[in-house]
């Protein structure tokens, strides 16, 4: 199984949003997703300003797909894995590893000169593919409610 990676267009909105739904069911239960998701509502975009979304295919299926913003943080523009999400059946086979090496070559033709990748706390899986590929923790963010 040889995943294509591409950039995504608007014909892939509809997959993206069933893979989407997939994502926000499994990390439901999960400790900050609800923020998480009002903090980053994006999770698709074609070609924008902004950022970008990549989709994975493997037999002309969309199996995966990783949006990414864009935004200039002084003077280093940088891009952020704003969400990723590989179908149960296509893990473990390199579709994630595709994904993030695309999201790394796209960002480097945008004159990114850093990558950022978010996670939940206990996304183990999640935090592996970044560690895999050379994205490392930076930064925590602790927080309570008041």
């Amino acid at each position: 199984m040889t995943p294509q990676v591409r950039l995504a267009t608007f014909a892939d909105a509809e997959p993206c949003e069933q893979l989407e739904a997939q994502l926000r069911q499994h990390n439901a239960a999960g400790r900050g997703a609800e923020a998480f998701f009002d903090e980053y509502p994006v999770s698709f975009l074609v070609d924008d300003m902004i950022g970008f979304t990549l989709v994975a295919l493997v037999d002309s299926v969309i199996v995966g797909f990783a949006t990414l913003q864009v935004a200039r943080f002084g003077s280093t523009v940088a891009a952020r894995v704003v969400r990723i999400y590989v179908t149960p059946l296509a893990r473990r086979v390199g579709v994630g590893d595709a994904l993030i090496n695309a999201a790394k070559d796209e960002a480097r033709q945008r004159g990114c000169g850093r990558i950022d990748a978010l996670s939940l706390p206990g996304d183990r899986d999640t935090k592996n593919l970044y560690e895999r590929n050379g994205l490392t923790a930076r930064l925590i963010v602790a927080t309570s409610t008041l």
